[in-house]
């Protein structure tokens, strides 16, 4: 059975209009935020199917027409992204003075949910697993820089908040991101200023972004180069640090250097390292460079498509159920193929001396007239 996952939501139902509504079903995950309910999206023709419901904090008059210009900003542009590593963005809207976006239902777990299972047995992820979920997590970025809309200029779509948790793993294999551009809308609101949140938010970003300053493609590079870090070696600040310390360090562009020397090959070392440049102009320029390298040191390893190996990972670590419903047929051995064809032969010989024997017994009729 699959691990429990979700809890039992508050029963709403939210309204988009022209008759179309998501019925909150379960709650799915829970931020300083937001909260993101799986729920079935229905239509007055009876089209029903499962989405993701994600609903950002409540907003103050005096907040809301900033929050939600800066959201419908998001929505717009993340709606025109089709990509295979990207999660799929339906709608935008506000609900009791709650913004909120309908997107695409992933049937997995989360990047950071995976990790905490192998650090609780005291391991990390196999470095062939790793990689495939870096090198996907990377042609996401890219794929959201390089989008065209239905006008076909390019929609240059920033992540700004790039974290384990922002990384989802679906029970099928695949590796898709999700809350682009997000952070911006989130951070609008005061009322999801706390110190925490921004400890938490501002732990995953580049220095330039923490400090609200200038973003562009290399500052998406610096978070996915904390991703590789924490993937590959550990977390980006040590165990029990404080809050404010950890802002701080944040906007600093602090990382906490290598404990040990991690058993990586010395090509994704160098990776990682330029990825993390404090300044943006020592980085790759944009992570469809750095989505290569990482393709090219997987090549390199022998590591082919890691999909199906992601998939029986979380099968055994989640019991996702992700395999056919309907029992495999065992291989047959050469004897049993063997019986099978002569019972096969025989029963065709049976049925060709059968019409044979009615084709003699009607010309005989026919001729006896």
């Amino acid at each position: 059975m699959r691990a429990p996952i979700a809890q039992k939501a508050p029963v709403d139902t939210v309204d988009l209009g022209d008759g179309r509504r998501v019925r909150l079903l379960d709650t799915l995950g829970k931020g300083g935020t937001s909260t993101t309910y799986r729920g079935l999206l229905e239509s007055p023709s009876g089209v029903a199917r499962l989405v993701a419901l994600k609903l950002f904090a409540p907003v103050s008059s005096e907040e809301m027409a900033d929050v939600c210009a800066l959201a419908r900003r998001t929505a717009v542009r993340g709606a025109a992204i089709r990509h295979p590593n990207i999660v799929e963005l339906h709608e935008f809207g506000v609900w009791r003075t709650q913004p909120f976006f309908v997107t695409e239902l992933v049937d997995g777990v989360s990047v950071q949910t995976l990790l905490d299972r192998y650090a609780g047995r005291g391991q990390r992820l196999p470095l062939d697993l790793a990689l495939f979920i870096a090198a996907e997590t990377a042609e996401a970025l890219s794929g959201a820089r390089t989008a065209k809309d239905h006008r076909g200029v390019q929609i240059g779509m920033l992540h700004l908040g790039l974290g384990p948790r922002k990384v989802l793993l679906g029970f099928r294999g695949e590796v898709k991101v999700t809350d682009f551009e997000t952070a911006i809308a989130a951070a609008a609101s005061s009322s999801i200023r706390s110190l925490r949140a921004v400890a938490r938010r501002t732990a995953t970003m580049a220095p330039e972004v923490a400090r609200g300053g200038e973003c562009d493609a290399r500052s998406d590079v610096f978070s996915l180069g904390l991703l590789l870090r924490e993937l590959f070696v550990g977390p980006r600040f040590a165990r029990g640090i404080e809050d404010a310390e950890a802002v701080q360090l944040a906007r600093d562009g602090f990382v906490e250097p290598f404990a040990f020397q991690p058993h990586l090959p010395e090509a994704l070392a160098q990776v990682i390292a330029r990825a993390l440049e404090i300044e943006p102009s020592d980085r790759y320029p944009n992570a469809t460079s750095l989505a290569f390298d990482l393709r090219r040191i997987a090549l390199a390893m022998g590591a082919s498509d890691g999909r199906i190996f992601l998939r029986r990972t979380l099968d055994r670590e989640f019991g996702s159920d992700a395999s056919e419903i309907t029992a495999e047929r065992p291989y047959a051995t050469f004897g049993e193929l063997e019986r099978g064809r002569t019972a096969n032969d025989h029963e065709l010989h049976e049925r060709r001396d059968g019409r044979e024997r009615a084709e003699r017994a009607d010309r005989v009729d026919r001729e006896s007239k």
